[in-house]
């Protein structure tokens, strides 16, 4: 083999080389494009159940608890007036559904649930209650203001 036959020989080689790196690193970017989309899901999917399962362990002590079932048909369906007692565990209550519609809220904000599913786990909070606002009122600057935000315009829609 002459000495320029051997030179188009590696040249060809090396550009085949160079060729197949390519191939190989668009079937690695596309895999890994394609493990991240399936990685965006399953967290996705991981914090709605988390929400769904926040939900479900607050039904969960209504209908394991007559006690906690009295009282919390009081607060949602009556207007009857709570004692000393039943306000304070009414506000843990309502804290407590707001500590959980913050998640929620942080949640979308960070495009793991879309806003659909954010309405739909903020629902537990039942912001058309009465006593529900007023607690509200009174506790929103414990929350960040996009949220207070949020809420609020929540409030104003179904005040309409």
């Amino acid at each position: 083999m002459t000495r320029e036959r051997l030179k188009d020989f590696l040249e060809a080689t090396g550009i085949l080389a160079i060729i197949a790196s390519l191939v190989f690193v668009g079937i690695e970017t596309r895999n890994s494009t394609k493990q991240a989309v399936l990685t965006t899901q399953a967290l996705e999917i991981a914090a709605y159940q988390e929400l769904m399962d926040n939900i479900a362990e607050m039904n969960f002590l209504i209908v394991q608890d007559p006690e906690v079932a009295a009282f919390m048909y009081k607060a949602w369906r009556t207007t009857e007036e709570f004692t000393e007692l039943e306000q304070f565990r009414f506000g843990r209550a309502a804290y407590l559904r707001f500590r959980h519609g913050d998640m929620a809220f942080f949640q979308y904000q960070r495009g793991a649930i879309d806003e659909a599913r954010l309405r739909s786990a903020l629902e537990v909070m039942n912001i058309s209650n009465p006593r529900v606002r007023a607690f509200w009122q009174q506790a929103q600057h414990s929350f960040v203001e996009s949220y207070r935000d949020y809420i609020n315009q929540l409030i104003e829609e179904r005040s309409e």
